[in-house]
């Protein structure tokens, strides 16, 4: 095992994988086995990776301590980063000393932090007012792994996110991980591994890009041990062109070291390309950033339409407006074919230079003459800031959901308000009335969810809250076999009782179709700013300003479910003293 660790540490992936095969062959005992198994995945990933590596240009590397490396990144102004209020723990039983990246006049934060069960999340959070702040919400299943995730980081322009994670493809320990947000789903798209050598099979921690748009800083204790961190910074490189390398070529280069004059790589590399086949790959480069800020400045000009349209009230200028964001949709299409073709083009020629052995960093911009500047490093220097102190947060509580899945559990359970009780048609499962309220929820056999109902000075117990009829016949007799013999069927509409008959016949008339909307009132012009916080950050619903009468609504929707459109009213009550309602669409 520990001739294969030492493989694994220096890249020999595929030798330690056959070790680790063997061993297993000859194990039968399970916690073993499971060990084996998980480092097989971890080189088996990192002979993937081995496939697609970059080499940097390292310009600076300095050791530091654990506990404040992230202090020295130039770029992230002082205090920034402070220690994190306790408001921002998600639960009261785990708070542990934790970072977060706190820049002045920021309306969101990334931040990770430990769930109940000690794992470490990516948590976001919008500002609502001067003071408040929504309830911290949990990244999507895309980021939140088994492991944790910590250290994130935005980028300059909201579209990336950069964190560190154990818990995902990867070879060993933290590494480092990118996903871009996804105009289309509303939503942060899956991971990617940033590879050699900024992953490694030791820890990375802490990815970020330089504001200055030249370098690249990350730390890692691949060469220390201990409480300190070595932080590197390498050559910013927006399309870096990566290649296959050899076990040892990988392990030199995941060293990163400094050279003496950082221009000399790159200009070697291109010392066997003639111009026009430089001039060609030039093009290429260029035209995919030119089409990649067109197509971007398109969808920024559909967004601000969009906006703009939820604000208007003019039949005729509603109608032009619907013209031009049709337009802009056409032209997104088309643009985005545009960019398909060009990066295929550049890829094309990328991978023409690779299989000559030709490794290209991008070109660097033309003079006024049309030919090549001088390749100039930029000067680097680390920085010295100070931890600051984070402003005073009202963060609102996390609505928590009930579970109403009907269960039988082995230990008793709480009761569950009745103000939790779902809206529409539902089904239950009359266990008994009594006199008096049950002595012990014991007396429950671990049914679950169970309401009481006082009505007429006797109380009722049912359980479950079934969409039809067959789900609560269905357990019926489940119910009944716990000694609850006498357990009937009962109906309720928006909380109201029913007779059975009647539900059945209201269930088939029930379209599989019925849409809900929530209609805001009591604002004439325009939603404050915290409610569309609020909005933003349970739905991606569109939202129409109506004015009928005099009267102006703002209306948002359509939502599917019942439940989901009362869980937004839930949120906004929060921020707002008006009148908020849910509806049906007609």
């Amino acid at each position: 095992m520990a001739e294969a660790g030492a493989l694994h540490a220096g890249y020999e992936f595929g030798e330690a994988l056959k070790i680790y095969n063997s061993i297993l062959e000859q194990t039968t005992d399970s916690l073993q086995r499971m060990a084996l198994e998980q480092k097989i995945v971890l080189c088996e990933n990192g002979l993937s990776l081995l496939e697609y590596a970059d080499s940097p240009t390292v310009v600076a590397r300095e050791r530091f301590s654990k506990e404040d490396f992230f202090l020295h990144y130039p770029g992230f102004a002082d205090s920034s980063w402070a220690l994190m209020p306790s408001s921002l723990f998600v639960t009261d039983s785990v708070q542990k000393k934790s970072f977060v990246y706190f820049p002045e006049g920021a309306k969101s934060l990334y931040y990770s932090a430990p769930d109940e069960s000690g794992s470490w999340n990516i948590y976001r959070t919008e500002q609502l007012n001067d003071t408040l702040w929504s309830a911290p919400v949990v990244m999507n299943e895309n980021i939140t792994s088994l492991g944790n995730e910590i250290f994130p980081v935005l980028s300059a322009d909201g579209k990336s996110l950069y964190f560190s994670s154990n818990g995902h493809y990867g070879v060993g320990g933290y590494d480092l991980y990118v996903c871009e947000w996804d105009e289309e789903s509303g939503d942060w798209g899956v991971p990617q591994n940033l590879g050699f050598p900024y992953s490694s099979p030791g820890n990375d921690y802490l990815f970020y890009n330089t504001p200055d748009g030249n370098f690249s800083v990350f730390a890692s204790d691949r060469q220390t041990s201990g409480d300190s961190l070595v932080v590197y910074a390498v050559l910013f490189e927006n399309k870096p062109l990566k290649k296959s390398m050899t076990p040892s070529e990988a392990a030199e280069i995941a060293k990163l070291e400094m050279t003496s004059d950082a221009a000399a790589p790159a200009e070697q590399e291109r010392d066997n390309l003639d111009d026009g086949r430089y001039s060609e790959y030039s093009a290429a480069v260029e035209n995919v950033k030119d089409v990649e800020g067109r197509l971007n400045a398109t969808l920024k000009k559909q967004q601000q339409s969009r906006e703009l349209y939820n604000t208007l009230t003019n039949a005729d200028d509603l109608a032009a407006l619907e013209k031009r964001i049709g337009e802009l949709e056409l032209e997104v299409i088309a643009l985005q074919e545009e960019l398909g073709n060009a990066s295929v083009r550049l890829q094309q020629i990328e991978m023409e230079f690779l299989s000559q052995g030709i490794f290209l960093k991008e070109p660097e911009e033309t003079g006024e003459g049309g030919g090549k500047q001088s390749w100039e490093v930029p000067a680097f220097s680390f920085a010295s800031n100070t931890l600051g102190s984070a402003p005073h947060m009202n963060v609102m509580e996390p609505v928590k959901p009930v579970n109403l899945a009907f269960r039988i559990e082995s230990e008793p359970q709480d009761l569950v308000p009745l103000e939790d009780f779902p809206g529409g048609l539902v089904y239950q499962i009359q266990l008994y009335t009594l006199t008096k309220p049950v002595s012990s929820t014991k007396l429950l056999k671990g049914l679950a969810p169970v309401f009481e109902r006082k009505i007429s000075g006797r109380y009722s117990y049912s359980v479950g809250a079934f969409p039809t009829y067959n789900d609560a016949l269905s357990n019926l007799n489940k119910v009944r076999r716990l000694g609850f013999s006498s357990a009937i069927i009962r109906a309720y509409n928006d909380g109201e009782f029913m007779n059975t008959a009647s539900a059945r016949a209201l269930e088939k008339k029930i379209a599989s179709n019925v849409l809900y909307q929530v209609v805001i009132d009591g604002y004439s012009d325009a939603l404050p700013q915290e409610m569309l916080t609020v909005v933003r950050s349970n739905t991606n619903k569109d939202i129409a300003k109506v004015s009928d009468s005099g009267t102006t609504r703002f209306v948002i929707g359509p939502f599917g479910s019942k439940g989901e459109a009362e869980t937004l009213v839930a949120a906004l009550k929060v921020v707002s003293d008006q009148t908020i309602t849910v509806e049906t669409v007609k």
